[in-house]
């Protein structure tokens, strides 16, 4: 099946903008001034090694970097679009243009809901490869991120058995979710080489990106270390930031832009300097304090605005931007998830974001639920449907048909009813039948649609398989990653 994207804005949709443009150069400048004045904590040596080579005033002792704004500038203005995010099946590669939408599984789930009990239990390997399974068959999700953790496999190597039963199962773009250590990195660009056909075809088709988390407030940790391999080997890394409004960001939706922005783009000097030219994407995933409670919430208002601030900040550079969404705070699909998945997935949308992520996750990205996951990506088919704009031309216009059909008449079975009937968004588990016929089904909701729809696809879908000699060096590499990974 040929990988499906939509068009965005092709003819003239405006962008939703939370920020005028002297807001979006104060965030820029102000975040200059925080790398330059404040500096930012850099835990990888590769990382503080590279900046200082290049000009930046660090501190070993604290790890402080301070980056000069020049410095910063000449990074940014390497990094580039369009980016290529290719697939084991080349006919599912994508392009991130800027003029596409496009929609990814979100990770590091620790709970799954059982598809035939509907109780939670811990999430296992077996749940990365179904879930992968349903992804790779359903059109409108481009790129699979292992929505959870498998539990059943030693923890200190989870990522390459993630990746193994992924690959295995999905033939889409893959992209880590829980990618922390430089050695889980080089393991999993190693079974990425091995599928591909070498290190240079890798460069050439990435089929692999990583998420890579910075941490608020101005930390680069660990994660920088993975990134940079991903970089060297022309992989994207998606970097993140993550603020907790009121917490570790300011409680201003401004604040939190700026401070998540600066760790943004000192991480992309980074990875600019450790490979120029190298293949990035812009990403946030901000969450708000609910002031009642203390709790933080992903989906409240603030953390959308965030989101969207951050879109147009990736704009502002000119490179593509991965934005957590779909998430929600409900514990099962309900009215609650519906709502609050659909207003934060389409903000982001309409701001101009490239890929948003979350779909089939449930109580803020912590478990999977397979019912989810099927309405998630018919909401998505809607929102890009409706993302296309509307095209005024002298077909679509119709007046040769109005005219033919006169007063009182109808439009069906008409020539141009027809020929664009197939244009029109249609369901795959939207209910839209009558009462009456309803109600002798079963009165089935849409999570039970969905949820005959998951078995269906987990029972009927055939992935295109993996090379028996391609599998048995997956699992190699696995067995060797096993022993080599640090464990702490």
């Amino acid at each position: 099946m040929a990988i499906k994207s939509m068009p965005r804005g092709q003819f003239g949709m405006e962008r939703l903008e939370v920020m005028d443009k002297s807001g979006a150069d104060a965030i820029h400048v102000n975040s200059l001034y925080l790398l330059e004045n404040m500096g930012i904590k850099v835990v990888s040596d590769r990382a503080r090694a590279l900046l200082k080579e290049a000009g930046a005033e660090v501190d070993e002792k604290t790890k402080i970097c301070k980056i000069p704004n020049y410095l910063i500038d000449e990074q940014m203005r390497k990094c580039k679009r369009p980016v290529k995010m290719a697939a084991r099946d080349p006919e599912k590669d994508f392009v991130l243009d800027g003029r596409h939408c496009y929609a990814c599984t979100d990770g590091v789930g620790l709970s799954t809901i059982d598809l035939e009990t509907g109780e939670r239990r811990p999430s296992t390997k077996k749940d990365v490869g179904e879930s992968a399974k349903v992804v790779d068959y359903l059109p409108m999700m481009h790129m699979y991120n292992p929505i959870v953790t498998p539990l059943d496999v030693p923890e200190h190597a989870h990522t390459v058995h993630e990746f193994e039963e992924s690959m295995i199962n999905c033939s889409k773009h893959y992209t880590t979710g829980s990618t922390y250590k430089r050695e889980e990195a080089i393991y999993e660009l190693k079974m990425a080489a091995a599928i591909v056909g070498g290190e240079k075809e890798l460069k050439r088709r990435p089929i692999i990106s990583n998420l890579t988390c910075t941490t608020s407030p101005l930390v680069l940790g660990m994660t920088t270390d993975a990134a940079i391999e991903f970089s060297r080997a022309g992989c994207p890394p998606l970097l993140m930031a993550m603020p907790l409004i009121g917490a570790t960001a300011p409680m201003t939706v401004a604040g939190a832009t700026l401070l998540g922005n600066a760790q943004v783009i000192a991480c992309a000097t980074v990875l600019q300097l450790a490979a120029p030219g190298s293949p990035l994407c812009y990403s946030s995933e901000p969450m708000a304090m609910d002031v009642q409670t203390g709790l933080m919430e992903g989906l409240f208002p603030a953390a959308n605005m965030v989101r969207a601030a951050h879109v147009q900040m990736a704009r502002y550079y000119d490179i593509p931007i991965f934005i957590g969404g779909w998430g929600s705070c409900s514990k099962v699909p309900d009215v609650q998830s519906g709502y609050e998945k659909a207003f934060s997935a389409f903000i982001a949308y309409l701001s101009g974001a490239d890929m948003t992520s979350g779909p089939g996750m449930l109580e803020n990205w912590t478990v999977l639920s397979y019912e989810q996951l099927i309405i998630d990506h018919e909401m998505f088919t809607m929102m890009a449907d409706m993302l296309k704009g509307v095209p005024v031309n002298d077909d679509t216009l119709a007046i040769a048909t109005i005219e033919a059909v006169g007063q009182e008449g109808h439009f069906m079975g008409k020539k141009h009813t027809i020929d664009h009937a197939r244009e029109m968004w249609q369901p795959m588990v939207t209910d839209g039948q009558p009462y009456k016929n309803w109600k002798a089904g079963g009165c089935k909701n849409a999570a039970d649609h969905a949820r005959d729809k998951a078995k269906e696809i987990l029972k009927t879908h055939e992935v295109e398989p993996l090379a028996d000699d391609i599998v048995k060096e997956l699992a190699a590499i696995v067995k060797e990653a096993e022993t080599k990974i640090p464990k702490k």
